[in-house]
């Protein structure tokens, strides 16, 4: 019989358990479906060398915010783990976090805002679903979400999460898979076909893209794809990505940063539009998991930016034009940056069906900027960065700096990396301009998107608003 301690949570973490600094040995414990601040019963589950992990069972005096995950599947699933908060709960949880992030970076003394909801609410939100293939215990195929704390598959036909369409989409995946009798991929024997899917819903037209990775090519793939598209009117495309290589990840890149596909069946491309802007994405593309928060982010970041008609906009980590475009309309002229070559082909497809005036570099952006800087230094142009999660990259911000910009706007989907360069400005004499804004674009996780504003140290030369050096690319 498992062990029971009694116990009270610290503090979050970045997965979106709750720690106690020290049980038993003095191992940390982590519990699931904990809440720091509340006395629980937690049920040790597993003993490790460096930590303790466990599940809460029962409060005897639970949170105000604890409220029943409305999931089957939330323990063992465990990609929604504060499911078991209500939107409060989770707004605090999040602002909380920041601002213990910050004060550690000595920043505390900053403004943080509140929490912009998901205009959808804690369910349906996501228009793009990552599944896996593998067996259960019984050998049987299944289809779903990898569980918390190991590869193995969970099956997931009713997603919370997902919308319906996607719902429905990986339902007749998981069907037509089984029925078929796709051999999963085992990374042990190297041995089947099918690791994972990538499915994505377009919020504006309903319609469905498929991206399929398998470690080999199978004949029985085409017929899954038709079937697919079959069974799911919205299905307008099913693509092939091959991917034999070790690790985890799902796509694998060439040198050029391309994610490598071929047709099984319809249209490579869905198209999204946001604030009167249209972005066409395509398989292996990177765009927001939930348009309707990044409709309200990117409004944010473009009115934080006090853009006027004559600006020169610098969108570094552009991907598919996200900010570069609706910027470019605004202003006359804007240059994204962007290291993979099939998101800048999609971006200056992005520029072409809306016209926008835009021009996009493929390159990474430590390498892109000394260029740049000859071309915009003296511009005084307002630049946008949106890196992954570990940050702007060493040496970037300087060269940023370079340019001598009149604002930057820096979004971040980890408040940690944002934390560390957010110091770094700092003690460059960079100042945040008014509140951290936070954005919930993953809600019922630990997640949260994040806007920060910069403004340069006082004494920097006024620039001569001369016009950057065009070279515009269609």
């Amino acid at each position: 019989m498992a062990r029971i301690v009694e116990v009270q949570p610290d503090r979050w973490l970045p997965r979106g358990e709750a720690l106690c600094k020290g049980v038993g040995e003095q191992r940390p414990l982590v519990v699931w479906s904990g809440i720091p601040g509340e006395s629980a019963k937690v049920r040790l589950v597993h003993m490790g060398q460096n930590q303790i992990r466990g599940e809460w069972v029962s409060s005897a005096s639970p949170s105000p915010h604890r409220v029943e995950p409305p999931c089957e599947k939330y323990y063992r699933c465990g990609g929604c783990p504060w499911m078991h908060l209500d939107a409060e709960g989770q707004a605090d949880a999040r602002r909380g976090r920041v601002a213990a992030l910050l004060a550690r970076s000595g920043l505390g003394s900053l403004q943080i805002g509140a929490l912009q909801p998901c205009p959808d609410g804690l369910q349906g939100y996501r228009h793009v679903v990552k599944v896996g293939f593998g067996r259960s215990d019984m050998g049987r195929i299944r289809v779903g979400a990898w569980s918390r704390g190991s590869r193995e598959i969970v099956p997931i036909p009713g997603c919370l999460a997902a919308t319906e369409v996607l719902r429905r989409t990986m339902m007749s995946l998981a069907h037509h898979t089984i029925r078929l009798g796709i051999e999963p991929y085992d990374p042990k024997t190297r041995r089947g076909t099918l690791r994972s899917a990538v499915l994505r819903a377009s919020r504006t037209s309903g319609e469905v893209l498929v991206t399929l990775v398998a470690a080999q090519r199978n004949r029985q793939l085409a017929e899954l794809a038709e079937e697919v598209a079959r069974g799911v009117n919205q299905v307008v495309g099913v693509w092939l990505h091959l991917n034999a290589g070790p690790g985890n990840a799902i796509f694998q890149r060439d040198g050029d940063g391309v994610v490598g596909v071929s047709a099984l069946g319809g249209k490579d491309w869905i198209e999204e539009r946001l604030n009167d802007c249209t972005y066409r994405i395509g398989p292996g593309d990177f765009f927001q998991t939930n348009p309707s928060v990044a409709e309200i982010l990117y409004q944010r970041v473009l009115e934080r930016l006090e853009l006027v008609e004559g600006d020169a906009v610098l969108d570094l980590y552009c991907g598919v034009g996200g900010l570069a475009l609706p910027a470019a309309l605004r202003t006359g002229f804007a240059v994204g940056v962007e290291e993979i070559e099939g998101a800048v082909d999609r971006a200056r497809e992005g520029a072409r069906i809306n016209r926008a005036p835009a021009e996009f570099v493929c390159d990474g952006v430590m390498t892109a900027l000394p260029d740049l800087q000859g071309r915009l230094g003296s511009v005084g142009a307002k630049v946008v960065v949106d890196p992954a999660r570990r940050g702007l990259e060493e040496g970037v911000f300087e060269r940023i700096v370079g340019l001598a910009p009149a604002r930057i706007a820096y979004v971040s989907c980890n408040p940690e990396a944002l934390a560390r360069d957010l110091a770094m400005a700092a003690r460059m004499g960079w100042r945040v301009d008014g509140p951290i804004e936070l954005f919930d674009m993953f809600p019922n996780t630990a997640h949260v998107e994040l806007l920060a504003v910069l403004v340069p140290p006082a004494g920097q030369p006024e620039p001569s608003r001369r016009g950057p050096k065009r070279k515009l690319v269609r």
